[in-house]
């Protein structure tokens, strides 16, 4: 009888074992920190979540401080986003932000809230972008926070490289690293976008709307890679031969220097963009005829290149096109630009009343652009036509950007597919 390759998975986790691989990474008392932390990435953590803070306060002792962004759970960014000015409803009805007592963004882990509550906590008057710090110099990262671009100078992401400190990743994606925020507001290059938005605060002990303007936090660079902006910086980062790189309990981890980061980020943006041109080319959208099956065939593979590492052979890739263009339940769509395909979908019919996105792949030099959005609202014609009601389609758990992007149009999760090593 055959035996399964045996592999651990992730256990229990300790606060003192967590404090001793946090300080073999390079934490050392005294420092100033800012946290970034996947509990569930790390293990079952005996005692609960905030056994990660104590550990962290252990190790930085009494002389450190502890940073990590909160944000504001009830936010009015998404509502009030480009509004010129606000219905007076709206302005009654959402109460203000209050550093004290507002609850932080619960989609960026536990760890910022209970931290928050923290005795002896300190928290910015950002309502939207705060952050929240324990420790003698919690007060100073915090204190005047501006309101207008909140992550540039004078915010507590430009105090933490000004006082030295370090940015630990603990299991969290290396897009996650707050602090290049602060390195676009630095980076001197072209389109850089512009958002505006209302906020509700305490002035004078009266509720104020006031109207923010910050460069957005959401693709404020015309960057059009295959990946992430942050996570294309943060890797070239570690090829260079920076930042520490290990584990603490089964989380994989990161330790940065966070001024060294962000001067090796600012460079970096302004090499690839500083001389960042518009594409102009029109882009059209239209079903996919046999005439375009050797250009598929170059996409299909760029898309199996990059979501699977590898490409199938030629002749695969040519029967999984001619299945695409000739199949009676399935059809594929495609954008063109400047005389040439740069992205494609595939759509199905399910046996259902229901539609299914098989795959869906754009150019990076043509992303970001709408084309995605394009190119679903043609396969939900087609769809449609053909009598579905409901499309769904798979992402892969770890593709932050493809999640983000089908998000974006509307589609929403209803099942969740998990897995576990044996």
């Amino acid at each position: 009888m055959g035996r399964c390759a045996q592999r651990r998975g992730p256990g229990l986790v300790t606060r003192e074992q967590i404090a001793v691989e946090v300080k073999g990474l390079g934490i050392d008392a005294g420092d100033t920190v800012m946290l970034h932390a996947s509990v569930g990435a790390m293990g079952w953590i005996v005692g609960g979540p905030d056994r990660v803070l104590e550990a962290m306060r252990m190790v930085l002792g009494e002389t450190g401080t502890l940073l990590m962004y909160a944000g504001w759970d009830g936010s009015p960014y998404d509502v009030t986003l480009g509004m010129p000015e606000l219905p007076e409803a709206l302005k009654a009805a959402w109460p203000p932000y209050d550093p004290a007592t507002s609850r932080a963004v619960r989609e960026w882990g536990v760890l910022p809230e209970y931290l928050r509550t923290w005795r002896g906590a300190r928290r910015s008057v950002h309502p939207d972008s705060s952050f929240v710090a324990i420790g003698p110099s919690a007060e100073a990262l915090v204190a005047d926070h501006p309101l207008q671009y909140g992550m540039g100078t004078g915010s507590p992401l430009a105090k933490l490289c000004e006082a030295g400190g370090k940015v630990l990743l603990l299991g969290s994606p290396l897009a996650n690293v707050t602090l290049l925020h602060y390195a676009e507001h630095l980076a001197d290059v072209p389109e850089k976008e512009i958002v505006r938005y209302w906020a509700p605060i305490v002035h004078d002990g009266a509720k104020a709307w006031v109207q923010i303007e910050e460069f957005s936090t959401e693709g404020c660079l015309p960057w059009y890679g295959a990946t992430d902006l942050f996570e294309a910086i943060v890797q070239d980062y570690l090829q260079e031969g920076q930042g520490v790189v290990g584990h603490v309990g089964a989380a994989q981890s990161h330790l940065f220097d966070a001024a060294d980061l962000v001067e090796f980020a600012v460079a970096w943006i302004e090499e690839r963009l500083g001389d960042a041109e518009p594409q102009d080319a029109e882009v059209t959208t239209r079903r996919g005829e046999p005439g375009d099956h050797r250009e598929l065939m170059a996409l299909l593979g760029a898309y199996e290149e990059e979501t699977r590492g590898t490409a199938p052979s030629a002749s695969r890739l040519s029967s999984r096109v001619d299945e695409f263009l000739e199949s009676r339940d399935r059809a594929a769509f495609v954008a063109e630009a400047g005389g040439r395909i740069v992205g494609m979908l595939v759509a199905s019919r399910l046996p259902s009343d229901r539609g299914e996105i098989n795959l869906a792949y754009i150019e990076p030099g043509y992303r970001r652009r709408g084309l995605l959005r394009e190119l679903d609202a043609d396969a939900s014609e087609y769809l449609i036509g053909a009598g579905c009601h409901l499309v769904e389609l798979r992402v892969d758990a770890e593709n932050d950007a493809a999640r983000a992007a089908w998000l974006g149009l509307g589609y929403a999760p209803t099942m969740e597919f998990m897995e576990r090593p044996l």
